[in-house]
């Protein structure tokens, strides 16, 4: 379909009709939600397409209906009126509050204090759109046709995109698995805002060949996806997605956090005599954080605005540039603190800035407060993805609120300075452009039966065999489909005895793994008998193989569902997965005393992977509770205690695990740090008489080095890379010391070696045993004669 006749399509469907037509978007939000309708007046021949704005406390109102949802008593209350509730004592998120619960969706997670009726993130968000539906019933007649669009992150994986239809279809009372309901990824919602709403800016845009980028920064989340346009199809925009990336802690809401724990709990300590480690984590996270939210982002709004306005006449912003709010009293601790005039300057603003806009990321910064990624994370991640450079980027769609912030604008400019920047619009625009585009699609589907943006196969899909690849579809591929006929794939050797684990491993392009699991033969098993593979790939580009054994129908089928290949995948994803799934079970008792310190020790550690050092000390102290003071778990405190800057708490834990090789080292490095050589020295010799691997001959290089005993440490930093040395028998700790000795002594070939070694560590590249064997591909001449199968 061509940009600029859209509207004009759906209108002459509509006035041959004669009917009055209304359909519903939804936007999902992390932080806000969006419901808009499509609505067709016959009698007036007019479309409008526009979100409903919803009654706010103050009076005045909104399209952004906050995604939250808080339990007073006997009353329960949403948007708004529950974020208003927040700061209240005795409020406590999961139990009275149910706020930000939208990347928890699909997860096996519950809320285990909370009302009978709110009991797992897919409750809160069908209780949430259910209120947005029954207050937007003056706009939105009943009943609305279907199907309903509600829009989901481009990377959100199968588990999470099948809550979400449950949730809408509960909330709009519609029944289960029968269509009413249908997904659309975010970034194409906006496209079809754009494309009816300013087709003009949207034809010179969407051009055959370009690659666009979707820059969608809202209040909880960093969604990128990058399209490239193809010719169209049959009247239907052809955008295939080639690299998509989610950050689902990196948004405005990460902002406001880092305000509150950079800048306003350091200023409420310090009007009160306090250090940072005088207040515990579970005090900063769970009580002050929610009193100081609300300041933080006004205070963030009012000096972004200040900005802004300096920017535009070209002015120079002094440090002291600054905002203030109202003087407020504070829960801390069973004590009532008065903060005075809480004050955010242009300079604490932009320092706590400069990690969210790093354009040379690392790979995960922040602690258990607030996460710190760039938002350039998630763009180079998508452009890896899509095997494209930042100067093959077109266009650069912007949406989310947090895209208004001048800062970002002028980074991502900055980053990407060939594309053509599209900014949809003011505040209420960029907040509605996604819920718009999803109730175009609705009426899209409902008028003319087809999707305004067809979904396609955005990679090539391939079942890896022993030689090759069966292919499965390929990319631009209409979906969904599925397989005309079986493919026939055979065993790939003999088995007499005890069966054989064929590996089924999907690929995406023919390289990467989409995914891999084991399906069992028992034995005998014949290399020339026949296997049945069929397929289909779903709307949301995710596989389900079935595989069979024809000849032998007591061999139980394969039947296994791989989500969407083009998914990214984020190891610190996994982790916090792995934290929330680990804390359910805590919570509901599934894990036996005897092994509950030893999850506690795990959880400290998952915590402080994540760079969460308060929290990991939390769960050290639970896990000595558990298992008393060891000093595995002592040296974790000195650790996690050093990170946080409370060098005397970590001193104190290393000299009381004992004479531990690894806290005397770690104690020694301690001293070392801190300028006092000579008590490092005594504590690595120790520590080298039970031990003598090659970071501790490192480190006591580099204290020589400080004593001024060069010679000597040249000697020691040698010691630590020379001998046989095996890189991939190193673990990346190892690493680490053996690259700081390599570099010290100009071993520039080794330290490339080692460098290597790491990144591949890194990656997750680093090589790693297979399970099973790849069947092979079948041909006639496998199969035996009849006579000679006996």
């Amino acid at each position: 379909m061509s940009v600029s006749d859209l509207k004009l399509r759906l209108l002459n469907r509509l006035r041959a009709a004669g009917k009055p037509a209304i359909s519903i978007g939804i936007d999902l939000g992390t932080t806000k939600s969006c419901l808009a309708y499509a609505r067709y007046d016959p009698g007036a021949n007019t479309l409008e397409c526009a979100c409903v704005a919803f009654a706010q406390p103050d009076g005045s109102r909104s399209v952004a209906f906050p995604s939250a949802i808080a339990q007073q008593g006997g009353q329960r209350v949403f948007g708004a009126q529950a974020l208003a509730l927040r700061k209240m004592r005795g409020m406590r998120p999961e139990r009275d509050l149910f706020y930000e619960t939208k990347n928890l969706m699909g997860l096996r997670y519950t809320f285990k204090d909370s009302p009978a009726d709110m009991r797992d993130p897919t409750d809160v968000a069908a209780a949430l759109v259910g209120h947005m539906r029954v207050q937007a019933r003056e706009r939105v007649p009943q009943p609305v046709n279907a199907p309903v669009v509600v829009t989901v992150p481009a990377a959100f994986h199968g588990a999470q995109r099948l809550a979400t239809m449950q949730a809408i279809e509960r909330a709009f009372e519609l029944p289960g698995g029968a269509g009413k309901v249908r997904l659309l990824d975010e970034p194409y919602a906006a496209f079809v805002d754009l494309k009816y709403r300013e087709p003009e800016r949207a034809d010179a845009l969407l051009h055959e060949g370009a690659n666009i980028l979707v820059f969608d920064f809202g209040g909880g989340t960093c969604d990128v996806a990058i399209f490239r346009i193809d010719a169209a199809r049959g009247g239907t925009l052809g955008a295939r997605l080639i690299g998509t990336s989610r950050y689902h802690r990196l948004g405005g809401g990460d902002i406001d956090r880092a305000i509150v724990h950079d800048v306003l709990i350091p200023q409420l300590l310090a009007q009160h005599g306090m250090q940072g480690w005088d207040v515990s984590w579970e005090t900063k996270s769970r009580e002050l954080e929610r009193q100081l939210l609300d300041p933080a982002e006004r205070l963030k709004i009012a000096l972004s605005t200040k900005l802004a306005e300096y920017d535009t006449a070209g002015l120079a912003v002094a440090d002291d540039l600054s905002c203030s709010s109202i003087d407020r009293e504070i829960d801390c601790d069973g004590k009532r603190l008065t903060f005075k005039r809480p004050t955010l300057d242009a300079a604490a603003f932009n320092k706590l800035l400069v990690s969210f806009l790093d354009p040379e990321p690392v790979p995960e910064a922040g602690d258990e407060f607030v996460l710190r990624n760039s938002m350039f994370a998630p763009i180079l991640q998508a452009l890896v993805r899509a095997r494209i450079e930042r100067d093959d980027i077109h266009g650069v769609l912007l949406c989310g609120s947090s895209s208004l912030l001048a800062p970002v604008r002028k980074a991502l400019a900055k980053f990407l300075p060939k594309a053509e920047h599209v900014l949809l619009g003011g505040p209420e625009d960029l907040q509605s452009a996604v819920a718009r585009g999803a109730a175009i699609q609705a009426l899209s589907l409902q008028i003319l039966g087809e999707p305004v943006v067809a979904p396609v196969s955005s990679s090539d899909v391939s079942l890896k065999l022993a030689e090759g690849e069966a292919v499965l579809c390929r990319a631009g591929d209409a979906v969904p489909q599925h397989a005309p006929a079986p493919i026939l794939l055979r065993p790939p050797r003999k088995c007499c005895h005890g069966g054989l684990d064929i590996a089924v491993e999907v690929l995406s392009d023919g390289k990467r793994s989409a995914g891999r699991s084991l399906w069992y033969l028992p034995a005998p098993v014949d290399p020339g008998e026949p296997l049945e593979l069929t397929w289909r790939m779903d709307e949301n580009q995710c596989v389900e193989l079935r595989l069979a054994r024809p000849n032998d129908p007591n061999t139980e089928r394969f039947v296994k569902c791989f989500d969407a290949p083009i998914m990214h995948r984020d190891m610190s994803q996994f982790v916090r997965c792995r934290l929330l799934e680990r804390e359910e079970r805590i919570r509901n008792d599934q894990i036996p005393r005897a092994e509950l310190g030893t999850a506690y020790e795990e959880h400290a550690k998952d915590c402080a992977a994540l760079g969460e050092y308060q929290k990991a000390l939390h769960f050290v102290s639970l896990a000595m509770q558990e298992q008393g003071e060891q000093r595995g778990l002592l040296n974790l405190r000195g650790i996690y205690r050093e990170r946080i800057g409370n060098l005397d708490g970590a001193r104190d834990s290393y000299e009381r695990a004992g004479d531990w090789s690894t806290t005397q080292f770690n104690l020694a490095l301690l001293h070392h740090k801190s300028g006092r050589q000579d008590q490092a020295m005594e504590k690595i010799e120790l520590a080298l008489q039970t031990n003598s691997s090659r970071p501790y001959h490192v480190l006591r290089g580099d204290i020589l080095d400080k004593l001024g005993r060069r010679d000597e440490a040249k000697l020691e930093w040698r010691d630590a890379i020379d001998g046989k040395l095996d890189l991939d028998a190193q673990d990346d700790f190892a690493l680490g010391w053996m690259e700081s000795a390599a570099r010290r002594l100009d071993e520039s070939a080794l330290l490339k070696r080692i460098q290597e070694r790491r990144r591949k560590i890194d990656v997750g590249v680093v090589r790693v045993p297979q399970q099973g064997e790849l069947p092979a591909r079948y041909e006639a001449r496998d199969a035996k004669p009849k006579d000679m199968a006996a």
